[in-house]
């Protein structure tokens, strides 16, 4: 098992609508060091996004009021430059590469917390540039 312990003022991001999954990469991204909030919908994750400055994105695509894609879009046109993880269990590989292109990456639920630890590590330490990137566990 891959272990990266980091020590990082990062603010991260999570959008869930689900509990449950909230909690388990809030725990998932504190235990190697960032700093974790979480917010159950996207129009929460607005209104936090009005207030504080989040280093990165990860947000189910899913969800009900505004769902992950409509979320990542007002938030690329505010900050191009976040890096933002967008996951869902519902969509292949191939599907979340048509529908995403490079801007913005794609891991599928069940989330593996060694890829989303090294997606995360990765693209914190690139400044959010990445290339087209599409993951599955």
């Amino acid at each position: 098992m891959l272990v990266i312990v980091l020590l990082s003022t990062a603010m991260i991001l999570v959008v869930d609508d689900e509990a449950a999954y909230q909690e388990v990469l809030a725990k998932m991204l504190t235990k190697v060091g960032y700093r974790v909030i979480t917010a159950a919908d996207g129009n929460e994750a607005l209104t936090l996004l009005q207030n504080s400055h989040f280093d990165l994105i990860i947000s189910d695509i899913f969800m009900p009021n505004l769902n992950g894609y409509a979320l990542a879009a007002r938030i690329r046109a505010k900050d191009p430059d976040v890096p933002i993880i967008l996951i869902s269990g519902y969509l292949s590989q191939d599907t979340a590469k048509n529908l995403l292109g490079g801007s913005t990456e794609y891991i599928a639920k069940p989330v593996d917390s060694e890829l989303m630890i090294a997606a995360v590590h990765r693209l914190m330490s690139s400044g959010g540039k990445k290339g087209d990137s599409v993951k599955s566990a």
